[in-house]
């Protein structure tokens, strides 16, 4: 029989229990950017913001390129294809009349474009249906120009593709839950000085 009050040989006592670090504490606090504020974009945000920015600017150049032939009555009937299946005479009003439609055109797929990337870097989901139809603009645009609206095209599939990457669904998530919280509302300060401050002067 031991005696219970006979001390422990620290060398055989194996009673000690092996343990894990402890978890990190989870949060619900989301990882901000310092510099601005707002949850922190991936880099894939700001590719599909500049190829979708780059798209634009090809609608607006594949525009100009058309309106450069169509000021030239020689290159005019050629000047897009949609000028060659309607085969207009230049001056007339069908004439200008394409000739504001094709403008219209381009605006809007410039814009739809432009809203699609700028949408995307503010952390909108709905900017993923708007670069799908930013695409479809595009290519629409193309059929109706010429092939050098491909670029646009290239450039809009692109930015569309990066806005449905996994980063790009967490940034999105991370954002809606970033507005939820709210913020403070901005409070004009009571006193606003001019000039040096008291405490210099």
């Amino acid at each position: 029989m031991t005696n219970p009050t006979a001390p422990v040989d620290a060398s055989t006592d194996h009673t000690e229990i092996a343990t894990l670090p402890p978890l990190p504490m989870l949060t619900n606090a989301l990882a901000t950017s310092p510099r601005t504020g707002e949850p922190v974009r991936p880099a894939t945000a700001l590719i599909a913001l500049v190829a979708l920015q780059l798209a634009a600017g090809a609608v607006a150049v594949t525009y100009g390129l058309h309106w450069w032939a169509a000021a030239r009555p020689e290159t005019y009937p050629i000047s897009a294809r949609l000028i060659q299946w309607v085969d207009p005479e230049p001056g007339k009003w069908l004439a200008l009349t394409l000739e504001g439609a094709l403008a219209a055109t381009a605006a809007l797929v410039a814009g739809a474009c432009g809203v699609a990337g700028l949408q995307a870097w503010n952390g909108w989901r709905w900017s993923r249906w708007a670069g799908l139809v930013a695409l479809a603009l595009t290519g629409a645009l193309t059929t109706l120009f010429a092939w050098s609206g491909l670029v646009a095209v290239g450039l809009a599939l692109l930015g569309t593709v990066c806005l449905f990457l996994p980063p790009m669904t967490r940034f999105f998530r991370e954002f809606s839950t970033f507005r939820s919280i709210g913020h403070a509302p901005y409070r004009r300060p009571e006193r606003i000085f001019y000039g040096r401050l008291p405490r210099f002067r």
